[in-house]
Protein backbone atom coordinates (compact mmCIF):
# COMPACT_ATOMS: atom_id res chain seq x y z
CA UNK A 1 0.00 0.00 0.00
CA UNK A 2 1.78 3.03 -1.38
CA UNK A 3 -0.42 5.38 0.67
CA UNK A 4 -0.11 4.77 4.17
CA UNK A 5 -3.26 6.64 5.67
CA UNK A 6 -5.39 3.94 7.26
CA UNK A 7 -8.94 5.34 8.88
CA UNK A 8 -10.45 3.26 11.15
CA UNK A 9 -14.40 3.38 11.90
CA UNK A 10 -15.62 1.81 14.97
CA UNK A 11 -18.65 2.18 16.74
CA UNK A 12 -20.09 0.48 20.04
CA UNK A 13 -18.09 -0.73 23.46
CA UNK A 14 -16.55 -3.81 21.74
CA UNK A 15 -15.68 -2.72 18.36
CA UNK A 16 -13.73 0.51 20.23
CA UNK A 17 -11.68 -2.29 21.64
CA UNK A 18 -11.28 -4.51 18.68
CA UNK A 19 -10.74 -1.38 16.66
CA UNK A 20 -7.93 -0.17 19.71
CA UNK A 21 -5.81 -3.24 19.40
CA UNK A 22 -5.84 -3.63 15.43
CA UNK A 23 -4.44 0.17 15.27
CA UNK A 24 -1.57 -0.76 18.12
CA UNK A 25 -0.99 -3.94 15.81
CA UNK A 26 -0.86 -2.02 12.50
CA UNK A 27 1.77 0.26 13.81
CA UNK A 28 3.90 -2.65 15.64
CA UNK A 29 4.12 -4.70 12.20
CA UNK A 30 3.86 -1.94 9.56
CA UNK A 31 7.70 -1.48 8.04
CA UNK A 32 7.00 1.92 7.56
CA UNK A 33 5.36 4.62 9.98
CA UNK A 34 1.51 4.75 8.93
CA UNK A 35 -0.89 7.28 9.97
CA UNK A 36 -4.11 6.79 11.31
CA UNK A 37 -7.40 8.23 11.62
CA UNK A 38 -10.34 6.94 14.04
CA UNK A 39 -13.91 6.65 14.71
CA UNK A 40 -14.99 5.26 17.87
CA UNK A 41 -14.92 5.16 21.95
CA UNK A 42 -12.14 5.99 24.22
CA UNK A 43 -10.09 3.28 23.34
CA UNK A 44 -9.31 4.26 20.05
CA UNK A 45 -8.79 7.87 21.06
CA UNK A 46 -6.00 6.26 23.58
CA UNK A 47 -4.21 5.17 20.30
CA UNK A 48 -3.64 9.05 19.51
CA UNK A 49 -5.49 7.98 16.37
CA UNK A 50 -5.72 11.75 14.29
CA UNK A 51 -9.12 13.53 13.33
CA UNK A 52 -10.87 11.62 16.08
CA UNK A 53 -14.90 11.20 15.99
CA UNK A 54 -16.62 9.84 19.01
CA UNK A 55 -19.02 7.86 17.74
CA UNK A 56 -19.62 5.43 20.83
CA UNK A 57 -22.53 7.75 22.98
CA UNK A 58 -24.30 7.59 19.67
CA UNK A 59 -25.13 3.74 19.79
CA UNK A 60 -28.88 2.54 20.63
CA UNK A 61 -30.16 -0.84 20.20
CA UNK A 62 -33.63 -1.47 18.76
CA UNK A 63 -35.83 0.26 15.49
CA UNK A 64 -37.43 2.72 17.55
CA UNK A 65 -34.68 3.86 19.68
CA UNK A 66 -32.38 3.99 16.36
CA UNK A 67 -35.52 6.27 14.66
CA UNK A 68 -34.85 8.98 17.46
CA UNK A 69 -30.98 9.13 16.53
CA UNK A 70 -31.18 9.33 12.57
CA UNK A 71 -30.35 12.83 12.71
CA UNK A 72 -27.00 12.71 14.83
CA UNK A 73 -26.28 9.62 12.86
CA UNK A 74 -26.40 12.22 9.48
CA UNK A 75 -24.39 14.49 10.90
CA UNK A 76 -21.91 12.60 12.14
CA UNK A 77 -21.60 10.27 8.83
CA UNK A 78 -21.83 13.91 6.94
CA UNK A 79 -18.64 14.71 9.12
CA UNK A 80 -16.83 11.42 8.36
CA UNK A 81 -16.91 11.28 5.02
CA UNK A 82 -15.81 15.28 4.31
CA UNK A 83 -13.03 13.80 6.86
CA UNK A 84 -11.86 10.94 4.57
CA UNK A 85 -12.34 12.92 1.32
CA UNK A 86 -10.17 15.31 2.97
CA UNK A 87 -7.79 12.61 3.85
CA UNK A 88 -7.73 10.26 0.91
CA UNK A 89 -6.58 7.68 2.61
CA UNK A 90 -5.32 4.53 1.19
CA UNK A 91 -7.40 1.99 3.02
CA UNK A 92 -10.75 2.25 5.90
CA UNK A 93 -11.55 -0.51 7.91
CA UNK A 94 -15.05 -0.84 8.96
CA UNK A 95 -15.44 -2.69 12.28
CA UNK A 96 -18.75 -4.14 13.28
CA UNK A 97 -21.66 -1.30 13.62
CA UNK A 98 -23.22 -2.78 10.09
CA UNK A 99 -26.28 -0.12 10.69
CA UNK A 100 -24.00 2.70 10.44
CA UNK A 101 -20.81 1.39 8.61
CA UNK A 102 -22.89 -0.03 5.88
CA UNK A 103 -24.39 3.39 4.68
CA UNK A 104 -20.97 4.71 4.95
CA UNK A 105 -19.21 2.51 2.75
CA UNK A 106 -22.07 2.89 -0.31
CA UNK A 107 -20.37 6.61 0.02
CA UNK A 108 -16.61 5.44 0.46
CA UNK A 109 -16.85 3.55 -2.52
CA UNK A 110 -18.18 5.79 -4.85
CA UNK A 111 -14.29 7.88 -3.47
CA UNK A 112 -12.93 4.97 -5.18
CA UNK A 113 -11.06 3.89 -1.78
CA UNK A 114 -10.44 0.48 -0.93
CA UNK A 115 -12.71 -0.78 1.95
CA UNK A 116 -11.90 -4.32 4.42
CA UNK A 117 -15.15 -4.64 6.88
CA UNK A 118 -13.52 -6.61 10.40
CA UNK A 119 -16.24 -8.32 12.64
CA UNK A 120 -18.58 -7.89 9.06
CA UNK A 121 -22.10 -7.97 9.86
CA UNK A 122 -24.06 -11.07 10.86
CA UNK A 123 -25.89 -11.73 7.60
CA UNK A 124 -26.30 -15.24 8.41
CA UNK A 125 -28.33 -14.17 11.56
CA UNK A 126 -30.92 -11.44 9.91
CA UNK A 127 -30.76 -8.90 6.71
CA UNK A 128 -29.40 -11.12 4.69
CA UNK A 129 -29.89 -8.85 1.61
CA UNK A 130 -26.53 -6.88 3.07
CA UNK A 131 -24.95 -9.35 1.66
CA UNK A 132 -25.91 -7.72 -1.72
CA UNK A 133 -24.82 -4.47 -0.38
CA UNK A 134 -21.23 -6.11 0.86
CA UNK A 135 -20.65 -7.56 -2.39
CA UNK A 136 -21.07 -4.11 -4.42
CA UNK A 137 -19.03 -1.77 -2.12
CA UNK A 138 -16.37 -3.75 0.31
CA UNK A 139 -13.38 -5.16 -1.00
CA UNK A 140 -12.49 -8.00 1.41
CA UNK A 141 -14.56 -9.06 4.07
CA UNK A 142 -12.60 -10.14 7.83
CA UNK A 143 -14.87 -12.87 9.74
CA UNK A 144 -14.39 -14.09 13.22
CA UNK A 145 -15.83 -17.03 13.13
CA UNK A 146 -15.17 -19.83 10.84
CA UNK A 147 -18.93 -20.70 9.94
CA UNK A 148 -19.08 -17.45 8.21
CA UNK A 149 -16.96 -17.96 5.64
CA UNK A 150 -18.40 -20.12 3.26
CA UNK A 151 -21.91 -17.33 3.01
CA UNK A 152 -19.48 -15.10 1.37
CA UNK A 153 -17.47 -17.15 -0.49
CA UNK A 154 -20.71 -18.56 -1.85
CA UNK A 155 -21.46 -15.08 -2.70
CA UNK A 156 -17.98 -14.47 -4.72
CA UNK A 157 -17.14 -11.83 -1.98
CA UNK A 158 -13.53 -12.22 -1.32
CA UNK A 159 -13.13 -13.22 2.73
CA UNK A 160 -10.68 -14.40 5.25
CA UNK A 161 -11.24 -15.78 8.76
CA UNK A 162 -9.34 -14.16 11.36
CA UNK A 163 -10.89 -15.64 14.10
CA UNK A 164 -12.43 -13.77 16.87
CA UNK A 165 -10.28 -11.04 18.84
CA UNK A 166 -11.73 -11.86 22.02
CA UNK A 167 -9.61 -15.33 22.39
CA UNK A 168 -6.24 -13.47 22.26
CA UNK A 169 -7.13 -10.95 24.21
CA UNK A 170 -8.58 -13.31 26.81
CA UNK A 171 -6.08 -15.82 26.31
CA UNK A 172 -3.44 -13.16 27.41
CA UNK A 173 -4.79 -11.92 30.44
CA UNK A 174 -6.18 -15.36 31.82
CA UNK A 175 -2.33 -16.22 31.96
CA UNK A 176 -1.44 -13.36 33.86
CA UNK A 177 -4.26 -12.39 35.82
CA UNK A 178 -7.43 -14.30 36.09
CA UNK A 179 -7.31 -17.07 39.64
CA UNK A 180 -8.53 -20.11 38.18
CA UNK A 181 -10.83 -20.83 41.30
CA UNK A 182 -13.84 -19.62 40.84
CA UNK A 183 -15.46 -17.69 44.46
CA UNK A 184 -18.31 -19.39 46.20
CA UNK A 185 -22.02 -18.14 45.10
CA UNK A 186 -20.88 -15.06 43.33
CA UNK A 187 -23.07 -13.54 40.65
CA UNK A 188 -21.58 -11.40 37.69
CA UNK A 189 -24.82 -8.71 36.37
CA UNK A 190 -23.64 -7.51 32.70
CA UNK A 191 -26.64 -5.60 31.74
CA UNK A 192 -25.37 -4.33 28.52
CA UNK A 193 -23.01 -1.37 26.96
CA UNK A 194 -25.12 0.30 25.88
CA UNK A 195 -28.18 2.81 27.92
CA UNK A 196 -31.36 2.08 26.54
CA UNK A 197 -29.74 -2.52 27.58
CA UNK A 198 -28.82 -0.87 30.89
CA UNK A 199 -31.87 0.92 31.48
CA UNK A 200 -34.33 -2.30 30.57
CA UNK A 201 -32.15 -4.97 31.96
CA UNK A 202 -30.62 -3.73 35.11
CA UNK A 203 -34.03 -2.92 36.95
CA UNK A 204 -35.17 -6.34 36.22
CA UNK A 205 -31.44 -7.88 36.35
CA UNK A 206 -31.65 -6.57 40.33
CA UNK A 207 -34.80 -7.80 41.13
CA UNK A 208 -33.55 -11.33 40.15
CA UNK A 209 -30.28 -10.58 42.85
CA UNK A 210 -32.92 -10.12 45.51
CA UNK A 211 -35.35 -12.97 44.37
CA UNK A 212 -31.73 -15.17 44.38
CA UNK A 213 -30.44 -13.34 47.91
CA UNK A 214 -33.71 -14.65 49.69
CA UNK A 215 -33.24 -18.18 48.72
CA UNK A 216 -29.38 -17.97 49.11
CA UNK A 217 -28.31 -15.66 51.59
CA UNK A 218 -24.59 -16.36 50.82
CA UNK A 219 -25.04 -15.10 47.27
CA UNK A 220 -22.70 -11.84 46.26
CA UNK A 221 -23.09 -10.04 43.41
CA UNK A 222 -21.03 -7.99 41.20
CA UNK A 223 -22.17 -5.17 38.44
CA UNK A 224 -19.90 -4.73 35.58
CA UNK A 225 -19.90 -1.46 34.82
CA UNK A 226 -19.68 -0.24 30.71
CA UNK A 227 -16.84 1.67 29.88
CA UNK A 228 -18.47 3.78 27.86
CA UNK A 229 -22.05 4.70 29.83
CA UNK A 230 -21.90 7.45 32.76
CA UNK A 231 -21.56 6.00 36.11
CA UNK A 232 -24.40 8.26 37.20
CA UNK A 233 -27.16 5.91 35.58
CA UNK A 234 -26.39 2.86 37.25
CA UNK A 235 -26.75 4.93 40.87
CA UNK A 236 -30.45 5.30 40.92
CA UNK A 237 -30.99 1.70 40.16
CA UNK A 238 -28.45 0.42 42.71
CA UNK A 239 -30.14 2.28 45.29
CA UNK A 240 -33.63 1.14 44.91
CA UNK A 241 -32.11 -2.25 45.20
CA UNK A 242 -30.87 -1.61 48.55
CA UNK A 243 -28.70 -5.29 47.76
CA UNK A 244 -24.51 -4.64 48.72
CA UNK A 245 -23.11 -4.82 45.06
CA UNK A 246 -19.49 -4.63 43.97
CA UNK A 247 -19.48 -2.21 41.32
CA UNK A 248 -16.59 -3.52 38.45
CA UNK A 249 -14.70 -0.67 37.06
CA UNK A 250 -11.44 -1.80 35.80
CA UNK A 251 -10.55 -5.42 35.42
CA UNK A 252 -13.84 -7.43 34.12
CA UNK A 253 -12.73 -10.29 33.10
CA UNK A 254 -11.14 -11.37 36.20
CA UNK A 255 -14.22 -10.37 37.89
CA UNK A 256 -16.36 -12.85 35.30
CA UNK A 257 -13.75 -15.27 35.59
CA UNK A 258 -14.28 -15.43 39.50
CA UNK A 259 -18.23 -15.63 39.29
CA UNK A 260 -19.70 -18.77 39.59
CA UNK A 261 -22.22 -17.58 37.48
CA UNK A 262 -23.25 -14.40 35.23
CA UNK A 263 -26.71 -12.53 34.37
CA UNK A 264 -25.62 -10.85 30.82
CA UNK A 265 -27.51 -9.37 28.39
CA UNK A 266 -27.35 -11.20 24.83
CA UNK A 267 -24.11 -9.74 22.55
CA UNK A 268 -20.44 -9.52 23.05
CA UNK A 269 -20.54 -10.38 26.53
CA UNK A 270 -21.77 -13.80 26.02
CA UNK A 271 -18.58 -14.94 24.45
CA UNK A 272 -16.57 -13.29 26.74
CA UNK A 273 -18.52 -15.41 29.29
CA UNK A 274 -17.91 -18.39 27.41
CA UNK A 275 -13.97 -17.97 27.01
CA UNK A 276 -13.86 -17.30 30.44
CA UNK A 277 -15.38 -20.75 31.47
CA UNK A 278 -18.37 -18.84 33.68
CA UNK A 279 -22.42 -20.17 32.80
CA UNK A 280 -24.41 -17.87 32.18
CA UNK A 281 -27.74 -16.87 31.69
CA UNK A 282 -28.52 -15.31 28.35
CA UNK A 283 -31.21 -12.12 28.67
CA UNK A 284 -32.68 -9.73 26.24
CA UNK A 285 -35.69 -7.56 26.03
CA UNK A 286 -36.70 -4.93 23.31
CA UNK A 287 -39.35 -2.78 22.69
CA UNK A 288 -42.46 -4.18 21.55
CA UNK A 289 -41.83 -2.63 18.21
CA UNK A 290 -38.09 -4.00 18.24
CA UNK A 291 -39.16 -7.52 19.13
CA UNK A 292 -41.79 -7.92 16.64
CA UNK A 293 -39.81 -6.38 13.66
CA UNK A 294 -36.70 -8.81 15.22
CA UNK A 295 -38.55 -11.42 15.42
CA UNK A 296 -39.70 -11.69 11.86
CA UNK A 297 -36.12 -11.48 10.63
CA UNK A 298 -34.11 -13.77 12.40
CA UNK A 299 -33.32 -16.68 10.89
CA UNK A 300 -31.12 -18.16 13.21
CA UNK A 301 -32.62 -21.03 16.49
CA UNK A 302 -30.55 -18.95 19.24
CA UNK A 303 -29.48 -15.34 19.90
CA UNK A 304 -26.69 -15.93 22.03
CA UNK A 305 -23.63 -15.96 20.21
CA UNK A 306 -21.93 -19.06 22.57
CA UNK A 307 -25.05 -21.06 21.55
CA UNK A 308 -25.24 -20.11 17.93
CA UNK A 309 -21.36 -21.30 17.66
CA UNK A 310 -22.06 -24.62 19.45
CA UNK A 311 -25.15 -25.31 17.46
CA UNK A 312 -27.02 -26.12 20.62
CA UNK A 313 -28.84 -23.88 23.51
CA UNK A 314 -25.73 -24.74 26.09
CA UNK A 315 -26.95 -21.43 28.34
CA UNK A 316 -30.01 -20.54 28.74
CA UNK A 317 -31.91 -17.53 26.65
CA UNK A 318 -34.42 -15.90 28.00
CA UNK A 319 -36.00 -13.70 26.26
CA UNK A 320 -38.61 -10.47 25.89
CA UNK A 321 -41.52 -11.87 27.80
CA UNK A 322 -39.82 -14.64 29.21
CA UNK A 323 -36.82 -11.66 30.85
CA UNK A 324 -38.68 -11.67 34.40
CA UNK A 325 -36.88 -11.57 37.47
CA UNK A 326 -38.46 -14.97 38.77
CA UNK A 327 -37.25 -16.74 35.65
CA UNK A 328 -33.64 -15.54 35.95
CA UNK A 329 -33.53 -16.43 39.15
CA UNK A 330 -34.90 -19.64 38.69
CA UNK A 331 -32.51 -20.25 35.87
CA UNK A 332 -29.67 -19.12 37.71
CA UNK A 333 -30.36 -20.93 41.09
CA UNK A 334 -30.95 -23.68 38.74
CA UNK A 335 -27.35 -23.36 37.90
CA UNK A 336 -25.54 -23.12 40.98
CA UNK A 337 -27.24 -26.34 41.72
CA UNK A 338 -25.65 -27.83 38.45
CA UNK A 339 -22.75 -26.48 39.38
CA UNK A 340 -22.47 -27.98 42.85
CA UNK A 341 -23.30 -31.84 41.48
CA UNK A 342 -20.12 -31.81 39.19
CA UNK A 343 -18.45 -30.25 42.24
CA UNK A 344 -18.15 -26.95 41.09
Amino acid sequence: MSNRKVYVIAGEASGDLHGAHLIENLKQNSVSPLEIYGVGGDKIRSTGAKDFFDLAHFHVTGFTEALKKIPAYRRAAAEIIASIKKRRPGLVVLIDNPGFNLHLAEKIHTLGIPIVYYIAPQVWAWAPKRVLKIKKTVTKVLVVFEFEKKLYEDNDIPVAWVGHPLKDQIEVQKIQDIPLKKSRMTVALLPGSRKSEVERLLPIFLKAAQLISWQAPSAAFRLILSPTLPKEIYGPHLQRCGLAIERIEKDPYSAIAGSALAIVCSGTATLECALLGTPMVICNKSSFVTYVAAKSMIRVPFLGLPNLILGEKRFPELLQYDATPEKIAAETLRGKGRRQARGA
